[in-house]
């Protein structure tokens, strides 16, 4: 004997994006009835998300049975006295005041030349004549461009036309057509 089919309880296909989305709170157990059969379902249909939850669930597995590591006895007194005594150093550091930079007699005679050079190019330049340099090209000349028949006018246009014709192919058509201005005909 055949089982009746329900399709109207049969709940919709899951995809695999939604199974990805949903996988965290899948694990951890804090979906609704509904939702936990159809990713239990989707887990055993599609090969895919079955491995990927295999491979998720291994390796929460393995990390949580890594033992905790226990600090040596004394860790923590000496943690906060290496804490103290970069505080005291960064402290006197903050404290003490630069002490200025100087400069050997040598250094500061090639800077007074690099500047006297640097004033002696800029005053040749601000005096030499400019001279004008105008890029001559020759002209293009180029012949006008046939107008474009308006497609209002065309043969074809005209005979696809109903007499109820819709809004969108009127817009178009206005889009298309020629527009004549007042001042095309008045010469300045």
């Amino acid at each position: 004997m055949a089982t009746p089919h329900f399709p109207h309880l049969t709940p919709p296909q899951m995809h695999c994006r939604e199974f990805r989305r949903k996988h965290d709170a899948y694990i951890d157990d804090t979906l609704s009835g509904e939702d936990l059969d159809s990713m239990a379902n989707h887990r055993r249909v599609c090969e895919r998300c079955g491995r990927l939850d295999t491979r998720i669930r291994r390796a929460l597995l393995v990390a949580r049975n890594v033992p905790s590591i226990q600090p040596s006895a004394g860790f923590s007194r000496r943690l906060h006295a290496r804490l103290e005594q970069e505080r005291r150093f960064l402290s006197l550091a903050r404290h003490e005041s630069p002490r200025p930079a100087v400069l050997s007699s040598a250094t500061v005679g090639l800077l007074a030349v690099g500047v006297l050079l640097a004033a002696g190019f800029a005053g040749v330049m601000m005096l030499a004549p400019a001279e004008e340099h105008v890029a001559r090209v020759a002209p293009v000349v180029a012949p006008r461009p046939d107008a474009l028949p308006p497609s209002i006018a065309a043969p074809t246009m005209v005979a696809s036309m109903s007499a109820g014709m819709p809004i969108w192919p009127a817009i178009y058509l206005a889009q298309e057509a020629p527009w004549h201005l007042a001042s095309d005909g008045v010469s300045p």
